[in-house]
């Protein structure tokens, strides 16, 4: 998810800044944050067989590359 991926930053910048206990705490609502998403994916049937993850991954980054960008 977009916050976990902020967190991790977050935490990467408190470990450069010398507050290693500030980036633990962001690690772990990072790894919170990841937990959540997965739940919600799982709830929501959008977990599904390799082959069908393939398929979806590969659809959503040609999206990407053809639309977004």
């Amino acid at each position: 998810s977009q916050a976990n991926r902020k967190y991790l930053a977050f935490a990467k910048k408190a470990d450069e800044e010398g507050y290693p206990q500030i980036a633990r705490l962001f690690r772990a609502a990072s790894a919170a944050e990841t937990v959540h998403a997965h739940n919600h994916l799982r709830i929501m049937g959008g977990i599904k067989s390799t082959e069908e993850n393939i398929q979806e991954a590969i659809g959503g980054e040609t999206y990407e590359f053809n639309e977004m960008y």
